[in-house]
């Protein structure tokens, strides 16, 4: 069995800036694409990945750059038998450095296939599920205090019970009076975090959570660099979570050596993609750090990648999934993994790989074919 074709194919799409401090501060809006790669085989396998690249003001990478790091690798890849992954992702690893979007999208369409070859579903490949079903969460957008108490109902009627609250598109005195406000609307069992996008320098991240620091909120990625964050952490003693700053399993671990990590948000593009992800998730094993496992955006074939990755995880290290079903750029899957009471599951019978089904017919003429000689 060898991998005989590499198809990548771009479908535009557009994701809104609402609710962070993007909307006032940039002068470009970039154009997004889905790159969507379907690697095949001579045997009649196929598997699929997908990314979404982040705007370059928000991670530091291009769509172009995933395309044209699938091209640069693909020689690595093309003729080799899709069982060995490990050796094909040293070669990946050693022909590419970074582009962690090119990475993501490539490794699940791999890792998709590989479990196909071997007929078993992704998370049996990796050892099985540990966790029956995973929460996911909401993100909830602030607005009067009816309006945000009416939002975040709506969420718990589904079952809900961990949110996001975006903050910092304003002045400090405003995300003081958001934080104070939904941290008395919490119920006792839910977990709600306040994420800026780190659009606060350190003075005010001081000033607002020495405002708060008796509610215990926690925070979400507060500053631009991971050095910032640290001191702002140090010096707050507030329950913090790290997100793009986490651009490596290494940095990951220093985080925690530094005791600036309470969670972490795992964003595979950001990361450098699933292996590393993989990585971490190791590490948050051994060091029992809960994770959210995601990246900017996407389908139901990344759902399902980090549903699958995030099942390898004991319950109480999984801090929550976003639910991409509800909130489809694309409706790429015939049948996106449903979200019941506040939980996803991957079935019983969920089937070999990532165990979805794509509607090709979706999908424009590809914008590269690869193939191996």
């Amino acid at each position: 069995m060898r991998i005989n074709r590499i198809s990548l194919f771009s479908v535009p799409v557009r994701i809104g800036m609402e609710l962070t401090r993007y909307v006032t501060s940039q002068s470009i809006d970039p154009a997004l694409d889905l790159l969507v790669v379907k690697i095949e085989t001579n045997g009649g396998l196929v598997g699929w990945g997908e990314v979404v690249s982040a705007p370059p003001y928000f991670l530091p990478e291009l769509s172009a750059g995933a395309r044209e790091g699938i091209r640069h690798v693909s020689p690595v890849v093309l003729g080799r038998d899709p069982r060995q992954v490990t050796a094909i992702f040293q070669d990946i690893s050693a022909a590419l450095r970074g582009h962690g979007n090119a990475k993501t999208c490539l490794e699940m369409a791999l890792w998709d296939l590989a479990a196909k070859a071997h007929n078993v579903a992704l998370v049996d490949l990796w050892g099985g599920r540990v966790s029956k079903s995973l929460p996911i969460y909401s993100l909830i957008r602030i607005g009067t205090r009816e309006q945000t108490l009416a939002a975040l109902e709506a969420e718990r009627a589904r079952g809900v019970s961990r949110f996001q609250i975006k903050v910092g598109a304003g002045e400090a005195h405003e995300d003081v009076t958001t934080i104070r406000m939904v941290q008395e609307m919490a119920l006792p069992h839910e977990r709600v975090w306040y994420d800026p996008n780190r659009a606060w320098l350190v003075d005010d991240a001081m000033r607002i959570i020495s405002a708060v620091r008796h509610l215990s909120p926690m925070i979400e990625n507060p500053c631009e660099t991971y050095e910032e964050c640290r001191i702002v952490a140090k010096r707050t003693g507030v329950p913090f979570m790290l997100d793009e700053v986490i651009d490596s399993p290494r940095r990951f671990l220093e985080a925690v050596h530094d005791g600036v990590l309470d969670a972490a948000t795992v964003k595979t593009s950001c990361i450098g993609g699933i292996e590393a992800t993989r990585e971490a998730i190791s590490l948050a094993k051994i060091l029992r750090v809960p994770l959210r496992i995601d990246d900017y955006h996407g389908t139901g074939i990344l759902a399902a990648c980090f549903t699958h990755l995030a099942h390898t995880l004991p319950r109480n290290l999984a801090f929550g999934l976003y639910d991409f079903v509800r909130d489809d750029i694309f409706p790429l899957v015939k049948n996106p993994l449903p979200v019941t009471a506040g939980e996803v599951r991957l079935p019983d019978d969920c089937g070999p790989g990532l165990g979805v089904e794509v509607d090709e017919t979706l999908l424009k003429a590809p914008v590269a074919v690869l193939e191996a000689p």
